[in-house]
């Protein structure tokens, strides 16, 4: 979201951006990057996510969440997953892998 500005200003950032690109995180091998991603966008303490969080184990991993997780990660490793990428990540652990399969890591 952006602040209200004056006619003809341009709209200013409520909060910074999120940093792009791989170089951003430690990367998709470092649990506590990934997990506080998830833990931000579901608004939940991060000692809380673990690798098995997801729909299935929190109410607060909605779908509407679901999808800012996965906007949220591509944007922050400058990634894109297919629709049926997005739909496997259905864990923190898919995630993870799904993630460490588009950056290449082991």
């Amino acid at each position: 979201m952006a602040e209200l500005t004056e006619p003809g200003e341009p709209p200013r950032p409520s909060r910074p951006a999120a940093p792009r690109g791989p170089a951003a995180s430690a990367g998709p091998g470092d649990p506590g990057a990934l997990t506080g991603l998830v833990a931000d966008v579901l608004r939940t303490p991060v000692e809380e996510v673990t690798e098995e969080t997801g729909p299935a184990t929190t109410s607060a991993w909605t779908s509407l969440r679901h999808v800012q997780i996965v906007s949220r990660v591509e944007q922050v490793y400058g990634i894109r997953f297919t629709g049926r990428e997005a739909r496997g990540c259905r864990t923190v652990g898919a995630l993870r892998a799904a993630l460490a399969g588009k950056l290449g890591a082991p």
